[in-house]
């Protein structure tokens, strides 16, 4: 078990097209994170998108391991049309934190209903699950998963 586990979360950049980090910091319980694998289940809620299109892409260039898991999912739909979706990241070990993963998302406002009356409109992007794997050596590995 994990004594410890700070996650914190941005958004970065302003507009319709943002990023979403994911930094996660484990206590002393870990021995050696540097044979750990964290893999982040980000849940999408409806007012956001993420591109499926712009992740292959990501991909690609190795700048992100992300990859959609909803299926049948409308990038152009807006929100009171779209449902919840979920994305996996592989997050990476932090060079600025020996007990540190990081992962950016890029994620888009959906239009939303209009409303008679100026406003703002929030979003709420509740806690990823966070499931980490670890080569023990010696013929063995262990999995955790980490919840709320």
């Amino acid at each position: 078990t994990c004594s410890e586990i700070i996650l914190r979360q941005e958004v970065l950049k302003d507009g319709f097209h943002r990023d979403l980090l994911t930094k996660v910091k484990f206590g002393e319980s870990i021995e050696d994170l540097q044979t750990c694998r964290l893999l982040i289940k980000q849940y999408i809620p409806t007012g956001l998108f993420v591109d499926p299109y712009e992740l292959a892409s990501l991909r690609e260039r190795n700048i992100t391991e992300a990859v959609m898991v909803s299926e049948n999912f409308n990038i152009e739909a807006p929100n009171y049309l779209s449902k919840e979706s979920e994305v996996l990241i592989y997050a990476r070990q932090d060079s600025q934190c020996i007990d540190c993963f990081q992962a950016f998302l890029p994620v888009h406002y959906r239009y939303h209903q209009p409303h008679i009356k100026d406003g703002e409109t929030f979003i709420v992007v509740h806690n990823p699950d966070l499931l980490m794997y670890c080569d023990q050596g010696k013929g063995y590995k262990s999995f955790w998963r980490v919840e709320e």
